[in-house]
């Protein structure tokens, strides 16, 4: 029995650990300046879209997420929303961004914005792709299949920015692509010539 007693000292209380996630979300919604309030559904829904899209961007938040009819959601997120209101609105927190997140997240907010619809369906199209490795058209068809209220032109605009947000491509990726259409270039510029 002693031995347990121990150990229970050792491991840190659940809140706790929660306090670290939620104090690295809060600076992420600080640097993309969202004035989040736990009453608006939308804000909600940011909240979940905005740290799904990072977590698939590769930026760990410590938040499981699985799919339901708005898309990619996380309880443990909603749970922590509530819990830790008042520091969530008023976007209180010690956590500091690294230079890459802080880039990351400028990112996020270039191409999203803070607007729901468009971080719905492309949080969605990034899910179905990274975490369910569908293939574009499958993710594609999954995301209609899952939003049929939404136009086709919504539905292209999230996962147009979806694409631009996670999968964009690398310094290396780029060199490869330019060797590989270098070919093609040349020979339409030979045929322009004749």
């Amino acid at each position: 029995m002693e031995a347990n007693k121990d150990l229970a000292v050792q491991v840190p209380p659940l809140r706790s650990m929660n306090m670290e996630k939620q104090k690295k979300v809060i600076a992420f919604f600080k640097e993309l300046g969202f004035e989040f309030r736990i009453s608006r559904f939308d804000d909600r829904l940011i909240a979940q879209k905005l740290v799904c899209l990072l977590d698939l961007k590769g930026v760990n938040l410590g938040y499981p997420y699985s799919i339901y009819v708005r898309g990619p959601y996380s309880p443990n997120l909603t749970e922590d929303l509530f819990a830790f209101t008042n520091e969530f609105e008023n976007l209180e927190t010690e956590s500091r961004l690294s230079a890459a997140e802080k880039e990351t997240a400028g990112d996020l907010g270039r191409i999203f914005g803070l607007r729901p619809v468009p971080l719905e369906v492309g949080a969605t199209y990034g899910y179905y792709s990274l975490r369910q490795n569908c293939n574009p058209l499958e993710a594609l068809r999954q995301v209609k299949k899952l939003k049929p209220f939404y136009s086709e032109a919504q539905i292209a605009l999230g996962i147009s920015k979806a694409k631009e947000f996670l999968f964009r491509p690398t310094e290396k990726d780029l060199i490869e692509l330019k060797k590989e259409t270098g070919i093609w270039q040349r020979a339409s510029l030979k045929s322009l010539e004749k």
